[in-house]
C-alpha cells in the first residue's frame, strides 16, 4: 500500500527519489488551478507532467493521487507527497477573487526589518561588467 504524506502549502518539496503530486496555479491562465505530478529521478533529474484525461480534460485530486500512486510503484516506492499550493492564505484570498492576483498587492512586503533585510531592489543586481542597453 503507498503511503500519503501531506506538505503545508509552502514546505519545500522533498529532496531525494520521490513522486509529488501538486495542485497549482495554472502559469497560462493564472485564474485556473492545475494539478502536475512530479518525479524527482535516482540520479537527480526531475520529470513533470500536467495531469490530464486523454481528451484533455482534467484529472480530480483522486484520479490524480491514483495516478501517482500508481508511477510510485513503478518506481519502486512506498510513498508520495501532495502538496496543494494553492491553501495558503493569500492564494485563499486569490481564489475568493476569481483568481485576480493584483488583489491586496499594496499590503505584500518582501522586506524583514526586524532581521535587518530589506526586500529585492533591482538596483542590487551586479551587471557583471556587461554593458548596460536600453
Amino acid at each position: 500500500m503507498t503511503e500519503i504524506k501531506t506538505l503545508q502549502p509552502h514546505d519545500p518539496l522533498p529532496g531525494g527519489h520521490s513522486v509529488v503530486l501538486m495542485r497549482r496555479f495554472d502559469e497560462d491562465a493564472p485564474q485556473r488551478l492545475m494539478i502536475e505530478m512530479i518525479v524527482s529521478n535516482p540520479d537527480k533529474s526531475e520529470e513533470t507532467a500536467r495531469l490530464v484525461h486523454a481528451d484533455g480534460s482534467s484529472m480530480s485530486w483522486e484520479e490524480a493521487t491514483e495516478a501517482a500512486k500508481q508511477r510510485a510503484q513503478e518506481e519502486g516506492l512506498k510513498r508520495i507527497w501532495q502538496v496543494d499550493r494553492t491553501a495558503g492564505p493569500r492564494e485563499q484570498e486569490i481564489l475568493q477573487h476569481g483568481g485576480d492576483h493584483s488583489v491586496n498587492m499594496e499590503r505584500l512586503d518582501d522586506s524583514d526589518l526586524e532581521d535587518g533585510e530589506p526586500g529585492p531592489d533591482m538596483r542590487d543586481r551586479r551587471i557583471e561588467g556587461a554593458p548596460r542597453r536600453f
